[in-house]
């Protein structure tokens, strides 16, 4: 993938963010639902909009746990109504049983933020970072290969440990998504370039199915695809992403009956 300067430049005047818990927005395939919105309003929003743009991505922000039980049946009912690939993002870690709901009830890749690598750094922002990380390799357990995330914000920390962050994440079979944070503006294009080629090496290094996660890059980061897929590479792609998202939905079905076959065969 490429950098393009243009909109590096941009995102660093006006980095751009996946919607809070309590916000319902649209850029450009991507879909932003907040998890703590009322349901029924939302997905009538959701469907009107649905109907005259084109959608690649549902991006539902998690609230807190006292609001978790709504931002679950959004997604319950997102899935249900929309036959489109539901990205879920939690802004704190959780237990594995909150986790495992998650994956039941249809989300399809999961990302769980680190923000910093840097332990001083996380430490002094005061931000557990080892409970996120312990998060993150429980949740990579039963979602399915390269669809657990983790997002890293360039600025908050020195560009060698957000590199280091990319590594460590990759090495453990979790996908580096990298966002500007704030700050990035006090740091040079140059070396915040050098940061999301990184990451872009990296996930070729490592094979990592990007497919799913190109309408988040294309919105938030400066990565553009080397040669655009023409009409037939287009469909070919689509079809391909198309049958893995029908085999991730068959994997958690399977899943997710196997367990309740154990559970009545120990009468429970």
């Amino acid at each position: 993938m490429d950098i393009d300067q243009n909109i590096l430049n941009d995102l660093i005047k006006c980095p751009l963010h996946p919607a809070a818990p309590n916000e319902l927005r649209r850029c450009n395939h991507v879909f932003f639902v907040g998890g703590e919105l009322p349901i029924n309003e939302t997905l009538e929003t959701m469907f009107e909009s649905f109907c005259t743009e084109s959608t690649e991505l549902f991006h539902l922000s998690f609230g807190t746990m006292s609001s978790f039980k709504n931002s679950e049946e959004m997604a319950r009912q997102i899935k249900k109504n929309f036959n489109i690939r539901l990205m879920g993002r939690l802004n704190d870690p959780v237990s594995v049983q909150v986790l495992e709901r998650i994956y039941a009830v249809g989300v399809d890749i999961l990302d769980i933020p680190l923000r910093i690598f840097d332990h001083a750094a996380a430490r002094k922002l005061d931000y557990d970072r080892e409970a996120c990380y312990s998060a993150l390799l429980a949740a990579r357990t039963f979602f399915p290969r390269w669809s657990v995330a983790s997002t890293l914000l360039a600025g908050e920390e020195s560009p060698l440990s957000t590199m280091n962050g990319i590594d460590e994440l990759l090495k453990d079979g979790i996908v580096p998504l990298v966002a500007l944070a704030e700050s990035s503006a006090d740091v040079a294009p140059d070396t915040l370039a050098v940061i999301f080629k990184h990451l872009a090496s990296g996930w070729e290094k490592h094979r990592v199915q990007i497919q799913p996660f190109l309408p988040l890059i294309s919105f938030m980061t400066p990565l553009t695809q080397k040669q655009p897929p023409g009409l037939l590479r287009g469909m070919i792609g689509k079809f391909h992403d198309r049958r893995h998202l029908v085999a991730s939905d068959l994997r958690r079905h399977l899943r997710l009956k196997s367990a309740e076959d154990s559970m009545d065969s120990a009468s429970l």
